[in-house]
């Protein structure tokens, strides 16, 4: 039997003394991918991390981590050094913070190229310029000369795995490689990372907490919890028989549908928000010195409404306008043409001066997708739950104002103590409540939500979904939720539309879209989206029982 690439062996880690992983053991074997799974601190990014040996100060770890004939806890750092980008690869997270924002693409993919085989630059470059076109990126249309601006989520996360896999690892550590990515795009790079797999031979970590992205990519599955192994071993079989409650958990809060009270309403004649004939267009690229290009059109003619106390989605792939709609819908950007009314107000035709614009930006909230980006790190959350209190029509005093502050906090599940501490303080899960509860402060009618749970893992998604649900039948909040995962779609909206190349080319009740889409964009995001039984279905050829979500029941309708 050949050895494995790598070997974890009762794998303690502390830091600062307070212990992180307990006894993990794990084993990875070339051509195959782990999945490690597992809620938000579970230990999974410490075990990735524990291997690369790229721990914080006071860290200290104990057992055996053998890559090969070497044991990685005793390594020289120069060692770790020689093997991370050679022999051991890693994909991040998010490929902007990854990426240097001041260096090419080809420079950056070369980079570990030269360092590690002393090629001269030419030589490096052309390394680089044929292992960017092995993962999609061909010189032709992507120059190394191009910035991590220039190109889309996709194409950076297509670079971050081009420089983790230029000199052929054995070993590949993708630490939620698809997390912001739209479903068709997900399904790309996925298909890319098992073909390298297959093809160089390499044993792949696949840290994710989308199990149906598990279900279809890994051979074998470790799923931790609080830093300690729960269940681990094939993973069709894992997934398929959820032996351990824990499993299951996961499994359920994957598919999980919210209990709304206003899922059998009727909705109302009324259009809270109702868009016409809206363009967007944009200065094409310049020419020469006066010259420009042909505009180009990032939104082509929608028209849409919102009735008051719904919730309709928005889904389409990354570049398709969603993100433009929704900037205009919330008056941050100026349409081209067409026109837009929120609550009887035509708020395109508002200036940022105008009184009823303070009106509408008071009754229409956004929730941003990364909270702790649309944070200030400086400022307690007393402050910054706070901050759309300027809009009201007169001055709130200081006890009047930490009485509402408190209010919106309680009504998203947080304490009142929680005001004076800071966004570094909390998790991902409580930081999105943070998030909420400053867009509900003011009491809106309406609330923009951008892709607001793709960054958490299903348990903390689960509960968040369960909040909005609950906003919505408490406070009667209407929302525009733009999301590029159809299983939180199905979940929380009552209507989705489909939006491709600037148009809105499909809409209806969110089970008629999703469950027979007539478009060509929407079959495409259907088919591409990972589902955990279809996945389990596929690889093991018999029909496995649909899950509650599946056959229905608790869906809004």
């Amino acid at each position: 039997m050949t050895a494995p690439i790598l070997a974890i062996d009762t794998l303690d880690l502390t830091i600062g003394g307070a212990p992180i992983l307990k006894g993990v053991d794990m084993v990875v074997e070339a051509g195959k991918v782990h999945a490690l799974v597992g809620e938000s601190g579970s230990g999974k990014s410490m075990t990735a991390l524990t291997t690369m040996r790229l721990l914080p100060h006071g860290a200290e770890a104990s057992g055996t981590l053998r890559f090969g004939d070497e044991d990685l806890l005793a390594a020289t750092e120069e060692r770790m050094c020689a093997l991370r980008g050679d022999d051991i690869g890693m994909v991040f997270q998010e490929p902007m913070t990854a990426l240097n924002p001041v260096k090419t693409i080809g420079e950056q993919v070369a980079e570990g190229i030269r360092w590690h085989t002393g090629a001269n630059r030419p030589d490096a470059e052309e390394r680089a310029a044929h292992m960017l076109e092995r993962v999609g990126l061909p010189h032709t249309r992507f120059p190394l000369d191009r910035y991590p601006h220039e190109l889309s989520g996709g194409q950076r996360q297509r670079v971050v795995i081009a420089i983790a896999c230029a000199l052929r690892p054995k070993l590949l550590i993708a630490d939620e490689p698809t997390t912001a990515l739209d479903v068709v795009l997900q399904a790309q790079i996925l298909d890319l990372l098992k073909e390298l797999v297959s093809e160089d031979g390499m044993g792949l970590i696949l840290i994710s907490h989308d199990l149906g992205v598990v279900a279809d990519m890994a051979d074998d599955i470790t799923i931790l919890r609080h830093g300690v192994v729960q269940e681990a071993g094939h993973a069709v079989d894992v997934l398929r028989h959820q032996n351990h409650p824990y499993t299951q958990q996961l499994a359920e809060a994957s598919a999980h549908v919210p209990q709304w009270q206003s899922r059998a309403r009727s909705p109302k004649d009324t259009a809270l928000l109702d868009v016409q004939n809206l363009v967007k267009d944009y200065p094409g690229p310049r020419n020469g010195l006066l010259a420009r290009g042909d505009p180009f059109r990032a939104v082509d003619d929608v028209s849409f409404s919102v009735p008051p106390g719904r919730s309709v989605g928005l889904v389409g792939q990354s570049g398709c306008g969603k993100s433009t709609l929704a900037r205009i819908v919330l008056a941050l950007d100026k349409p081209t043409g067409g026109a837009i009314s929120f609550d009887g107000m035509q708020t395109s035709s508002l200036n940022d001066h105008d009184a009823q614009m303070a009106l509408a930006r008071r009754e229409m909230q956004v929730v941003f997708q990364d909270p702790y980006g649309s944070f200030n790190p400086r400022q307690t959350v007393e402050r910054l739950v706070a901050e759309p209190l300027h809009l009201e029509e007169r001055p709130l005093g200081r006890a009047e104002r930490r009485e509402r502050i408190v209010f919106a906090l309680e009504e998203v599940g947080m304490p009142a103590d929680a005001m004076h501490r800071y966004p570094h303080e909390f998790s991902g899960g409580q930081r999105q409540r943070l998030a909420i509860a400053r867009a509900i402060i003011t009491r809106p009618k309406l609330v923009v939500c951008d892709e607001p749970v793709s960054a958490l893992d299903v348990s903390i998604r689960a509960q968040i979904l369960d909040l909005f649900a609950k906003l919505n039948d408490e406070l009667g909040l209407a929302y525009l939720f733009i999301t590029h995962d159809l299983t939180v779609a199905r979940a929380i909206t009552h209507e989705v539309m489909v939006m491709d190349h600037g148009k809105i080319v499909e809409r209806g009740a969110t089970a008629d879209v999703l469950d027979d889409p007539q478009t060509e964009a929407a079959q495409r995001l259907v088919a591409a989206a990972p589902d955990l039984r279809r996945a389990i279905e596929r690889r093991v050829g018999n029909t496995v029982p649909p899950s509650p979500r599946e056959r229905g029941e608790g869906a809004p309708s």
